[in-house]
């Protein structure tokens, strides 16, 4: 069992939208690790980009998808994203000798670091870590 989680922005999404390939998985797992009190974690900027998404989906009214951000974002850690994390995913991403060509994973990366994860939960097969567990909810096992 893992006792930290970090979800990348794909998962949280997948929360909010039935309608993506991975929702079931995502909601079941994270429904699973809820019971047994796992710290769950999303930055900043996953709340952002996630509003950005699921607003232009038009899924959701604007007061529904307020509502839905609001009771959401109660479920998790947030981790918030400032000018320390934001340079550190651009070094990430000059640095030759690392993987990390996409800056948004470069962040997700850096604020999981942050606070000490065990694991980065997503659903992107291109993400990048240096040394932290990364799984998809198909292939994670709890």
């Amino acid at each position: 069992m893992v006792n930290k989680v970090y979800l990348d922005t794909n998962i949280f999404i997948d929360l909010l939208d039935s309608t993506r390939p991975f929702s079931n998985e995502s909601w079941n797992l994270i429904k699973q690790m809820t019971k047994e009190a796992t710290r769950l974690s999303i930055n900043s900027d996953t709340v952002t980009n996630a509003f950005y998404i699921l607003s232009k989906h038009k899924l959701y009214t604007p007061q529904e998808l307020l509502s839905l951000m609001k009771k959401s974002v109660m479920l998790f850690d947030i981790v918030p994203t400032e000018q320390k994390e934001v340079l550190e995913a651009m070094t990430l991403c000059e640095d030759a000798e690392t993987s990390f060509r996409d800056y948004e994973d470069a962040l997700q990366y850096v604020c999981a670091k942050k606070v000490d994860v065990e694991l980065i939960l997503t659903n992107d097969k291109g993400f990048c870590s240096l040394d932290i567990e990364v799984s998809g909810t198909k292939d994670f096992k709890i």
